[in-house]
């Protein structure tokens, strides 16, 4: 009788050692961030008074942005004191406005909740940039402001 001799040994399990996997890996992470370039968003140019002096401010009309009041909601948006319910509301009442003026520049002061998107307030500015280019006028000359709640 034989002891042992007709067991049958297990096959020896190879390990992988990953570490070069991981060191391409952390190489091409590195190369990419070093390569690509970063793009910010793009820089809105503000309006600056001239000469220290202070834009006449009776001469410009009210536009008020307010925060939405639920999350993914429109902003509230107010005109010269009246409520414009949407986008497309704001888009009429500044066409009504620019007619009126009869071919005169159109200035808006916009005044936004330190908490509105800035996505918000450049849908707005993309409604004034569309009435410009329907009404066929230069410009309607826009000053931003931070309004705080009160």
């Amino acid at each position: 009788m034989s002891f042992g001799k007709n067991k049958k040994k297990k096959p020896e399990e190879a390990e992988l050692d990953i570490t070069p996997m991981i060191d391409v890996t952390f190489l091409l992470l590195i190369f990419f961030m070093v390569t690509s370039t970063m793009q910010a968003t793009p820089d809105q140019d503000l309006a600056t008074s001239e000469n220290g002096d202070a834009d006449n401010i009776a001469a410009y009309k009210n536009l008020t942005i307010l925060a939405a009041k639920r999350p993914g909601g429109e902003p509230e948006i107010i005109l010269e004191g009246k409520k414009m319910g949407s986008l497309d509301g704001f888009k009429t009442a500044l066409e009504a406005m620019v007619i009126k003026a009869g071919g005169k520049d159109v200035q808006l002061m916009i005044y936004a909740e330190r908490n509105v998107k800035s996505g918000d307030t450049g849908d707005v500015e993309g409604i004034i940039q569309e009435v410009v280019n329907e009404q066929e006028i230069d410009e309607i000359r826009i000053t931003f402001a931070v309004k705080d709640k009160k």
